[in-house]
């Protein structure tokens, strides 16, 4: 990857700023430690220093300056260690007393605190010095400080680990954003990839998944079922266009030839006239179904979603269906475990969910066959709420149950019987929209349809 589109990145850019914000960490927290560490060193000289001055103060009230003078000499017998910088110089800056062999001719205050003196030792050379003047008898100046290079190399060790540690901090990090940037870019570059052979026309391409657990991968699993759903519906949309061609070119073929028949005749009977409306009526009553599941499944109703009660509709689908039932000599149950069943929906989406299935059922069952309606409860209090309609017809083989969701589809036995193959269909639309669980299972005999609906204030799961 070129370096100009690796910076474009934001992974890179958020690296470059948190890398200078974990420096200015860095630098805060050097500069703590040098306060705790360096600061405590030199106020501790100061301490020092300050101790001296008073001693020898007092000693040069007390005594004067001959004894000022001999606490000098013993002060500078005594320091071992060598770091006492003492010097007593008279008016003309001359060297009386001490360790200081000559008045440091950049020194320009006659009293005060000075700073990174330089001090001409015994061997001829200089020591850096923080020191003390001040006035002491008629025009003597006194010195008293101390040699401070031991602190200045812990300074310069501390300088030289503030730059190396800044220096190493930056570098990883950047270095680290470079890495993690490159490999960030690759990911979305076989995203970007995907998505122009996708757009090319190739819809069975999908992301890579490495297997992890990272957002790449989240992002990867989501877009990837973004687009099975996608060539779901596609495909379900070029299953309508076939099934529409085929299960309603005949009709329609059957009402032009009718039409054309009654056309040549020169009095139209009545009875052909209502037979091309009735087989018009069907034609439409398709086209309304499949209109009926698109704005079922664009979501269109979920914007009407209230809280109803499903044990009511249950009462009211099974009093419509109970004439229908009788007349086909067929025993139609109804049973429920609560009085009220309250879920989050549309009245007159569940209402047409369970007239297809009482109407598929009806229409399959054979003569003195039965029919059970059960609306249960789950959980305590209930957390969903289980419809099922079971009836004692053919049933579904299991390899076909999916088959029989699909619009248009209709197995052999059925091809017989009025109907377009799209109630189950609908059932299925409403069920998606109100998240609830369809399933088809065996009746033994018979066919026996679950819609497991989610009550409602329940949280999913």
């Amino acid at each position: 990857m070129k370096l100009p589109a690796l910076l474009r990145t934001s992974v890179v850019q958020l690296t470059i700023v948190y890398a200078a914000l974990f420096a200015v960490s860095v630098a805060a927290l050097f500069a703590f430690i040098y306060w705790s560490t360096i600061g405590y060193l030199e106020r501790q000289t100061d301490a020092i220093i300050q101790a001296d001055v008073a001693g020898l103060y007092e000693q040069a009230e007390r005594r004067g300056l001959i004894g000022l003078i001999d606490v000098i000499m013993e002060r500078v017998d005594n320091d071992t260690e060598g770091r006492s910088i003492l010097g007593l110089f008279d008016a003309g800056l001359l060297p009386v007393a001490g360790n200081v062999k000559r008045w440091p001719p950049q020194l320009t205050v006659s009293n005060g605190w000075v700073d990174s003196l330089a001090v001409a030792n015994e061997g001829g050379g200089t020591t850096p010095v923080r020191a003390q003047i001040l006035s002491v008898g008629p025009g003597f100046r006194l010195m008293v400080g101390r040699d401070v290079r031991e602190l200045a190399r812990i300074n310069e060790v501390f300088r030289r680990a503030a730059i190396w540690g800044l220096g190493l901090t930056l570098g990883l990090a950047l270095l680290g954003g470079f890495l993690v940037g490159q490999n960030a870019q690759r990911r979305i570059a076989q995203i970007n990839r995907t998505t122009r052979q996708i757009i090319a026309g190739n819809l069975s391409q999908r992301v890579p998944v490495r297997g992890g657990r990272d957002e790449h991968d989240e992002l990867a699993r989501n877009l990837n079922a973004m687009l099975d759903q996608i060539e779901k519906l596609l495909e379900g949309i070029r299953h309508v266009g076939d099934s529409i061609a085929h299960d309603l070119r005949g009709p329609l073929t059957r009402l032009r030839n009718r039409l054309d028949t009654l056309a040549g005749e020169p009095q139209p009977s009545r009875d052909g006239l209502e037979e091309c409306v009735a087989q018009a009526d069907r034609l439409l009553e398709t086209f309304s179904a499949l209109l009926r599941i698109a704005r079922v499944e664009s979501g269109a109703y979920r914007s009407e979603f209230e809280a109803v009660d499903l044990a009511q509709i249950v009462r009211d689908v099974c009093e419509l269906y109970q004439a229908a039932a009788e007349e086909h000599d067929i025993e139609l149950a109804c049973g429920q475990s609560r009085p009220d069943a309250v879920v989050f929906g549309d009245r007159e989406l569940l209402a047409q969910a369970l007239t297809n299935l009482l109407d598929n059922a009806v229409k399959y069952t054979p003569t003195g066959g039965r029919i059970d309606v059960k609306l249960a409860a789950v959980g305590a209090p209930p957390s969903a709420y289980v419809l099922s309609v079971a009836d004692t017809g053919p049933g579904v083989p299991s390899e076909l149950r999916e088959q029989v969701l699909q619009r248009f589809a209709r197995l052999d036995q059925s091809r017989s019987l009025p109907g377009n193959g799209l109630g189950l269909a609908l059932v299925k639309a409403i069920a998606e929209q109100h998240e609830a669980e369809l399933a088809l299972g065996d009746n033994h005999p018979g066919l026996v349809v679950t819609l497991k609906l989610r009550a409602a204030g329940a949280v999913a799961a």
